[in-house]
């Protein structure tokens, strides 16, 4: 199960919090960051205990707009502008071999696809995008405001 809610005018500790309290119900309800890498809890991936319970969570930002994740199994999300993406896109950076990305659309679509899934394997962007490839990857698209992409993706 996935449940997604979009925010506007929230920090996202107060959005993970906001859609923890509607999704999942009464219980205590605690947020924060840690770094896979170094341990920091001053930067990293989002985590969320419910009732003492953790749960895996991701969140996402791009051009004001801000969507945060509740799932059963490690998720990651990303939201990308597909403006901005096309404006700073590198083949190199993003393609693993064999992979094409035709229109700006697609490019926007590849980048975030490998952003969430790496957020679902904990790692997020300190492993390249060009090292995942994804044939077989479990992701879902889902609807964005115009001009952006967004992408589910469970670990």
């Amino acid at each position: 199960m996935i449940n997604t809610r979009w925010h506007h005018d929230l920090p996202a500790d107060e959005a993970l919090v906001a859609h923890a309290a509607a999704y999942l119900g009464a219980g205590s309800i605690a947020v924060g960051r840690q770094c896979f890498w170094c341990g920091s809890v001053a930067h990293g991936a989002p985590w969320l205990r419910h009732a003492g319970r953790l749960v895996p969570v991701s969140l996402s930002r791009a051009d004001g707009h801000l969507i945060t994740v509740i799932a059963e199994r490690p998720v990651g999300v990303d939201i990308e502008t597909i403006a901005a993406v096309a404006a700073r896109w590198d083949p190199a950076l993003v393609l693993a071999p064999g992979e094409v990305a035709h229109s700006a659309e697609e490019q926007a679509l590849l980048w975030a696809s490998k952003e969430a899934m790496l957020k679902a394997r904990g790692v997020g962007l300190t492993a390249p995008m060009s090292t995942v490839v994804m044939l077989g990857a479990t992701i879902e698209r889902i609807d964005t405001p115009p001009g952006l992409v967004g992408v589910v993706a469970l670990g």
